[in-house]
């Protein structure tokens, strides 16, 4: 089986990777490298240096796919409120070429990351189910919703390819970008306790979420292809734990055994509660989840990868700030003259 992985040298499109790779397919991966690295690409996977937002058809007919893992993204929910053009061009259209692509070339199924953003803010304390109306609030969740419709509308009118759609949330461990200063909290926070630096906290820290590690995530999406129950399905996926942000924060301070301190920074517009349900992945994929591990043994697992790496400088923004109003003072500390 040959399988062809989009944002391949990213955090979860290596594990992926690597997950396909052990099960013995034949694959390739495309990145641009503006967010990822070469070094998360595993041995044996063919590398392609490329922007899917270009064209692909000879990528395509010269590796000929089976399968499409699309997770080319660039997953900065808080700052698309600041740079929309960048965020619908990099995810909406970056989809839409990868899927015609994929569609010419015959690939029989495509899979989509999604993420928990496509739901918006809570109207309640439920848990968000795959039934939960969505109403994105940001235009990162807007543009991974748009993706979803546009993937079924797609299999609707075309009769393929086959899909999986996942929306995973706040996903961490091994191989993340730390070096990003404007997403993924977890990473935030370990580059900031390596620098010495105390821990950044939007408002008083009570914002809840299911941190996930890697591991479940990256299995459940590895294994969609081979799964008929996941056929043209949208699963939530991720661990089931909930933790504040604060808590967040105290617990890598803990395990790191590093109290920098934490510096409570103003409020920013946000979900404040978001917590999936995973029923309807752990009927699909229950073998899975026997291994899943805690929020804190993850972070162990994070901590010990990150303590054999030296600390790296903070990347830049992808992307020219299209609109500056309501922009965190602190990232416009980041952002440098552009700001």
């Amino acid at each position: 089986m040959r399988a062809l992985i989009t944002g391949v040298a990213g955090f979860i499109g290596a594990h992926v990777a690597e997950a396909k790779v052990r099960d013995g397919w034949q694959v390739a991966g495309i990145d641009d490298l503006s967010g990822g690295s070469t070094a998360n690409i595993p041995e044996g996977v063919e590398f392609i240096q490329h922007d899917c937002c270009q064209p692909l058809d000879s990528i395509f007919a010269r590796f000929q796919p089976e399968v499409v893992f699309h997770l080319a993204a660039y997953a900065a929910e808080g700052l698309s409120h600041h740079i929309p053009n960048f965020n619908y061009h990099n995810n909406l259209i970056g989809t839409s070429n990868v899927l015609a692509a994929a569609y010419r070339a015959n690939v029989r199924h495509f899979v989509f990351t999604s993420s928990i953003a496509a739901y918006g803010h809570p109207t309640d304390e439920r848990p968000l189910t795959e039934s939960t109306a969505c109403r994105p609030c940001d235009p990162y969740g807007v543009a991974k919703y748009a993706c979803e419709q546009h993937i079924a509308a797609f299999h609707a009118y075309y009769g393929g390819p086959n899909y999986t759609i996942l929306r995973p949330h706040n996903v961490f461990g091994p191989k993340q970008n730390i070096a990003d200063p404007f997403r993924n909290v977890v990473g935030i926070f370990f580059r900031c306790i390596q620098a010495g630096l105390p821990l950044p906290v939007f408002g008083d820290g009570s914002q809840s979420r299911n941190f996930s590690y890697i591991d479940v995530v990256a299995k459940c999406i590895a294994a969609c292809a081979e799964q008929t129950q996941a056929r043209n399905q949208i699963f939530n996926v991720g661990g089931d734990e909930v933790m504040t942000v604060l808590d967040l924060a105290r617990c890598v301070q803990r395990i790191t055994g590093k109290d920098t301190g934490i510096q409570h920074l103003a409020e920013r517009q946000e979900v404040k509660h978001a917590i999936a349900d995973h029923r309807k992945v752990r009927s699909v994929f229950p073998e899975v989840f026997e291994a899943g591990l805690s929020i804190e043994a993850g972070l162990e697992q994070t901590a010990e990868f990150l303590r054999q790496r030296a600390i790296p400088k903070k990347t830049s923004c992808p992307a020219p700030i299209e609109i500056l109003d309501r922009l965190p003072p602190s990232w416009r500390d980041d952002l440098g003259p552009q700001a």
